[in-house]
């Protein structure tokens, strides 16, 4: 009986040491999988290619998400399952995504030791499907919860239901500024469709009429260039004079304001002024605002504004027309060699890429479900960050404007709408 007990104790040291060399095997292998390595197994396949010797090799993990879930993904035009987070060695990729009925897209990345996780959620859109619109216009703008639609053929101005049915007509020779607001050229009126007149508009806090020659609507405000301010029925709770307004961005002789409350890094970034007049736009680049004027940037944390600016970094453009700001995201537009170009500048990389038309001055942009949408008046094109290219949608046809996901245009005398956001069936 002893020596079967001898065997019995040599038989379990011997499993523990198995269990035991199995969790170091493991330790050593999870320790080196989180340090972005795996086993190199055509090591021991291949004896004659030294470069593919190592031991261990880096990789990293490609998670592309897609909406609707689409037909196919090919990843170096091997398939790939939607959102499966696959395990990719170090190098270049190229990600293509099919479904009928939608828009193709093409991806270009490059997965570093620096930059090992790609991780991406794409929004296909359906290709363009023209849907004409019962009535004609020139220009359409959101009337409270309607649409206000303009005929400069006749002068008149439709008030319609999102389904463009017609609601009633406004007579009037007033400009049209925003929101629910009309300009006489000095006092601001609003619209009363159950009296069919019109009325100045109070202001609450002085019990006096708002008078203003140059007015601007920006978010659901009036702005009136004449006092540099934010004007009724509520005043702003910017109690100095502003020099600009750029979207949500307001600058003011001492600071400049985002007026979006989930930006809390400069919402009330202090500043000296020196020689500025005007900018033409207020941008972040990283942290730091940028005023642009006359194709210069010039960050506001310089202490002297009346000396040089920096030198122009290179943006791939020869002129800069245009520079706005999204979610975070920096965009310019311009022109090089006779074409239109644009560069998206986030936190972590750049894109850019090229127009098929010579000037961006007339270009509009706009951004949904993560995608860019650009607008001149002759054609339209969407743009997916990191991109292959830009992908013209419309062409040959009057661009109106873009409301949220919808572009109306006039072809032919007629007036048509494009959802961007329409399901295709199945």
């Amino acid at each position: 009986m002893i020596p079967s007990y001898q065997e019995e104790i040599r038989i379990h040291k011997n499993k523990d040491r198995i269990f035991w060399m199995v969790v170091l095997a493991m330790t050593v292998f999870l320790y080196f999988f989180f340090q972005g390595y795996y086993p190199n197994y055509e090591r021991f396949f291949n004896q004659t290619d030294t470069s593919k010797q190592a031991f261990l090799k880096p990789f990293g993990i490609i998670d592309v998400h897609v909406f609707p879930s689409p037909d196919t993904i090919f990843i170096n035009n091997e398939p790939y399952n939607n959102n499966s987070k696959t395990i990719f060695d170090l190098g270049e990729y190229t990600i293509s995504i099919q479904k009928k009925g939608y828009l193709p897209i093409t991806f270009l990345l490059d997965i570093t030791k620096k930059n090992p996780f790609y991780t991406n959620v794409v929004n296909l859109f359906a290709y363009p499907e023209y849907s004409p619109l019962p009535l004609a216009f020139d220009n359409l703008s959101i009337y409270g919860d309607f649409f206000l639609l303009h005929d400069t053929s006749t002068g008149s101005l439709l008030v319609v239901d999102t389904d463009f049915q017609m609601l009633y007509n406004i007579q009037t020779t007033h400009e049209y500024i925003g929101g629910v607001y009309f300009t006489d050229g000095n006092n601001i009126m609003s619209y009363s469709p159950s009296t069919e007149k019109f009325s100045g508009v109070i202001d609450r806090e002085t019990g006096v009429p708002l008078q203003c020659t140059h007015i601007s609507y920006y978010g659901e405000k009036l702005f009136c260039h004449d006092t540099m301010r934010f004007v009724g029925p509520t005043l702003s709770d910017i109690h100095e004079k502003i020099l600009a307004v750029n979207d949500r961005i307001v600058v003011t002789p001492k600071y400049v304001y985002n007026r979006d409350n989930t930006n809390t890094s400069w919402k009330y970034f202090e500043y000296q002024t020196g020689a500025l007049q005007f900018p033409e736009a207020v941008v972040h680049i990283g942290k730091i605002p940028y005023f642009f004027g006359n194709g210069v940037f010039t960050p506001v944390d310089r202490a002297d504004m009346t000396i040089a600016p920096l030198k122009k970094p290179d943006w791939g453009m020869s002129n800069i027309s245009q520079v706005r700001e999204f979610d975070g995201e920096t965009i310019f537009l311009g022109e090089k060699e006779g074409k239109g170009r644009f560069r998206i500048i986030d936190s972590e990389k750049q894109y850019a890429g090229v127009f098929d038309f010579e000037h961006a001055w007339d270009v509009r942009l706009y951004k949904i479900s993560g995608a860019y949408i650009f607008t001149t008046p002759k054609a339209a094109y969407i743009y997916h960050k990191g991109a292959k290219e830009i992908v013209k949608i419309l062409d040959g046809v009057d661009i109106v404007c873009m409301v949220d996901a919808k572009i109306f245009f006039n072809k032919e005398g007629k007036s048509f709408v494009v959802d961007l956001l329409r399901k295709e069936g199945k």
